[in-house]
């Protein structure tokens, strides 16, 4: 994995949207959302930047429910802020 991919695992992780708790001693692996997030982290890497929509079309792709629905559009728009990030290196 990429550090790109590493990172969007991260803030993931952070949001945790199922309450699976990756990474933590009785929680689910440390990689849990890898799959997602290196679909979003191809996505940062060719548009520049990710959208709600794109995050939700990737959730929707492996969840079949859109991660907006899960956790809010205020959690949303806080995810897709950081991942941007990413791209800018801040």
């Amino acid at each position: 994995m990429t550090a790109g991919v590493d990172a969007v695992i991260a803030a993931l992780n952070d949001v945790d949207p199922y309450g699976l708790a990756p990474g933590e001693p009785d929680g689910a692996p440390s990689d849990e959302y890898a799959p997602e997030a290196s679909e979003l982290a191809g996505i940062l890497a060719q548009q520049g930047s990710v959208s709600p929509q794109d995050v939700d079309r990737v959730w929707q792709h492996w969840f079949g429910d859109t991660l907006t629905g899960v956790i809010g559009a205020t959690a949303m728009t806080a995810l897709v802020a950081r991942v941007n990030e990413l791209a800018s290196g801040s």
